[in-house]
Order: C-alpha cells, then structure tokens, then sequence
C-alpha cells in the first residue's frame, strides 16, 4: 500500500529539486529556450501541486480550478519547449487546455461532479501526450540516440491516461489527503512523479544529443563555404564506396582546381575570391547526382565523389565545367578544370588511390590548357578483379 502524504512530499521534493537542476542547465547551455520553457513547466507544476494540498484545509477553488489549470498551462510550456526544440516559435495551443477547464468551472455540474473533472482531465492529457508525440515526430532525423526513449515515456504516459478513463472509480475518498480525490489519486502522483523526472532527463539528453551532433556538424564544415572540409569527405565518402560495393555500382572521384585562382585575388581582392569560392560551391551542389559528397580540400581545391560509373561521373564534370564561366558572380569570370577517376569495382580501389588517380588527371588537364575535364583509369579492372581474387 503506498502511502499518500509520503508520495505527495516525494513529488514535492523531486519536482523542486529538478527545477533547481533545469535553471542551472538553462544558464549554462547559454538560456536555451527548450531548457527554459521546461524549467518554468516545473515551477508551474511546483504551484500546481501545493494549491492541490489545500483542499484538506476545506477549500475547493484554488485545488479544482488554479490548480489543474497550472496543470494544464505546465503540459502547454512542454508543449512549446519541443517546438522551440525544433526551432519553432512557441505557439498559443499551450494556452488552450488551461482555458478550457477554466471555462468548464464555471459549470457547476461540472465543478462539483469528481467524475466528469477525471473524465476531462484525461482527454486533456491525453490531448497534449499526442500533440508533444506530434512533435518529437518531427525531430526523428535530428534525434539519433534519445528519441526512441523520448516515444517510449510519452507512450507509456498516454496509456496511462487512457487506462484511467476505465480504472478510476471518480469516487471521493473518505481520507483527508494531502491530494485528495479518488483511491485512484495515489497511483495519478507516482505516475507523474516518475514522468516529471523522466521527462525531465530525456529533454537533457535530447538538448545535450542536439549539441553534440551541431558541434560534430560544425566541424565537419568548412566555414566559408558550408561544405564539407577534407575530414568530412573522407568519412563520407568511404562509406558511399562500400555502399557502392553493395549495391554492385561503379564510384566515382571528381577534382577540381580552380584556375588562375591565384589572380582573381590580386586583381579583385580576397572578399572577391571568397565570394568565387562561395558561387562555385554553390553552382556544383546544383550539379551533383543524388548520391554524391562534395567538400573543400584547402584554397581553390575542391573534391566530389559519386555513386556512378565512368560516363555518369565525366557528364557531371562536363555540366560543372561548362556551368562554371557562365555564373560570372559580380562579373568576374572565372574556370575550373577537373580530374575524374571512376571504378566499376568499388571493393578493389581504395579511395586514396582513386584520389590519386584523379590527382593524376587534373594535372594533365591543368598541363594541357585549363578549363577541361580529363579522365583516367587507376589501371585495367580486369588486372585489378584478378589482384583481388588471388589474394
């Protein structure tokens, strides 16, 4: 048997001891707004919970109405700390619950009838649950880790709810509680006590998951241009190679060198070239296949690799090289020339070496006037299948 009065100073105790938490980690993470409309849900709630420990001293007003109407205003601040989550502005739903039981207590069936305030309590709950299930939705391909869990704890708090439409009685207990209520209200507190600290960790891990993935993304840019740096590509790239070795497909290297790059900024100035940089980069990711990686090796050097064979890899490269004197971004021309390597057989090259080979071939199209795309084979893919099979 759990004990009442125990469980209402337990939810007392954990409710302010995990606001005090969230207003250090809403100041330290720099007044992250997710962290901050978490952090006043809490002490809402705090209020929320003493106002319902009145009714025992004889008042109705403050433990029916205020109370759940904090209750309701707490779920619309976690409401909008998942929007804000995402980005979003906070939004007016959050306001809608504590209106509605509000107006409902101005109902005096409604006020004095424990059932019919159970019944709506619940719906409400349950309202706001798939609304907050709505949004977490939306974070799946920013969430890798927490959100599975974030499902899991906003699921099991529906269904509770859901359950209790059926199981609570809505018969007042003869017991001077701290809550009051139904018999049913012991297992309403250690329900929310365990999805308070619940939520409350799980909004930590996914704002701490959120940084953590911005600061890996951070440094896998390269911050003038906003593609991906020599470190990202690598990464990236091995991975669409074995990707390219499942699915049984070519792979392809594209390099690029920028010509003459050197004298667009002596003759226009570094916030010039800067700009070129920037236009180019912004004209090939315009250019480039579905399945393809495009990064900033360092200066004017730039590398692509894609899911193709020889033929799709040295189109692309045409349409880039062909594209890029036309863009003439604040009328400065400029070229590119472009060194292509492909493989039919994508889990014999390395790619270092088919880096290499396409090294190779931009110097040959650089030795042979700029402007050009040259093409070459690492070596002969039967020499390289038999390699393979005799080791």
């Amino acid at each position: 048997m759990l004990d009442v009065y125990t469980l209402f100073v337990c939810e007392l105790y954990v409710l302010i001891f995990l606001s005090i938490i969230m207003f250090f980690a809403w100041k330290g993470a720099h007044y992250d707004r997710t962290l901050g409309y978490l952090s006043a849900a809490l002490v809402i709630t705090i209020f929320s919970v003493f106002f319902s420990s009145l009714r025992s001293y004889g008042l109705q007003f403050l433990p029916i109405a205020l109370a759940n109407m904090l209750v309701m205003l707490s779920y619309g601040l976690l409401y909008n700390a998942f929007r804000a989550f995402t980005g979003r502005p906070a939004g007016y739903f959050g306001l809608i619950g504590a209106g509605i039981w509000g107006l409902l207590c101005l109902w005096p069936t409604f006020y004095y009838s424990l059932p019919y305030r159970v019944l709506v309590s619940c719906l409400l709950c349950i309202i706001y649950t798939s609304a907050l299930l709505r949004e977490l939705w939306r974070m799946r391909s920013v969430l890798q880790t927490t959100w599975l869990p974030a499902q899991l704890l906003l699921w099991i708090h529906l269904l509770f709810h859901l359950a209790r439409i059926f199981l609570d009685s809505a018969i007042p207990t003869r017991l001077h509680g701290a809550i009051g209520g139904s018999n049913f209200s012991i297992y309403v507190i250690l329900e929310s006590i365990l999805f308070v600290i619940g939520i409350a960790f799980t909004v930590l891990a996914m704002v701490n998951e959120r940084t953590q993935i911005e600061y890996k993304r951070a440094s896998w840019l390269d911050p003038l241009t906003g593609v991906y740096n020599r470190r990202a590509l690598y990464e990236q790239a091995e991975k669409m190679r074995l990707d390219a070795h499942r699915r049984n497909e070519a792979f392809s290297v594209l390099l690029c060198d920028l010509d003459h790059f050197k004298s667009i900024n002596d003759r226009f100035g570094h916030d010039q070239g800067d700009r070129v940089l920037q236009d180019f980069c912004r004209l090939v990711e315009t250019k480039l296949p579905v399945r393809s990686c495009f990064a900033r090796l360092g200066g004017e050097e730039f590398a692509a690799v894609i899911s193709g064979d020889e033929r799709l890899a040295h189109q692309v490269a045409e349409n880039i090289r062909s594209s890029v004197p036309e863009s003439l971004p604040d009328n400065v021309y400029y070229s590119v020339s472009i060194g292509v390597a492909s493989s039919q057989l994508a889990n014999v090259y390395t790619l270092e070496e088919l880096m290499m080979t396409a090294d190779n071939a931009l110097y040959l199209a650089k030795a042979s006037g700029r402007n050009r795309v040259e093409y070459r084979q690492p070596k002969s893919a039967e020499s390289a299948l038999r390699t393979v099979t005799e080791n």
